[in-house]
């Protein structure tokens, strides 16, 4: 496994994390790359365990993940909106939500004839007219929610019903 990105909170720094069975079959030398083992980054990534350990990042995240996807199902569930939600994904805090579209192709099971146009598109430039920042993704009709790690309860839940109004009110406009 490859890994990256917040490991050493923006220093450059990589890794690769195997079997020992594996990473003994390695010549010495043979492994390494431009964001490995530079003393500085590395510093920074043992802060960064240091942090989520004192600050228990990963309950927080436990918390809220859970909190986030039963928000998403139960607004699935929602006879107004639910029939345009075809699927709620993800793991930890980076979850997804997508939509039905009248564009796909009619073998796609996501296809709706009666669903909004570009749905997520314009249920993230309405959340963003409210100020909650959220993302599209992928060439699908699919909205990402991706916060940060220690994000609190009360933020979290803000954005959850910012995220239920702007759907209402786009699915309504049609």
């Amino acid at each position: 496994m490859a890994i990256a990105k917040g490991l050493a909170n923006g220093f450059p720094l990589s890794g690769v994390v195997s079997r020992k069975d594996l990473t003994d079959k390695l010549i010495p030398g043979s492994m390494g790359g431009t964001y490995a083992g530079h003393a500085v980054s590395c510093a920074a990534a043992v802060a960064v365990t240091d942090a989520f350990r004192e600050e228990k990042v990963l309950d927080n995240v436990f918390a809220r993940s859970s909190e986030l996807l039963s928000a998403l199902k139960v607004l699935r569930e929602d006879p107004e909106v639910g029939s345009v939600i075809v699927d709620v994904r993800g793991q930890g805090l980076m979850v997804a939500v997508e939509f039905a579209s009248p564009s796909y192709s009619p073998a796609d099971p996501a296809l709706v004839s009666s669903a909004p146009k570009n749905l997520a598109s314009r249920v993230a430039k309405r959340c963003m007219e409210k100020g909650l920042l959220i993302l599209t993704t992928s060439i699908y009709e699919v909205i990402r929610f991706i916060p940060p790690l220690n994000i609190s309860q009360g933020d979290l839940q803000k954005g959850c019903q910012i995220f239920v109004e702007s759907l209402k009110e786009v699915v309504r406009e049609v």
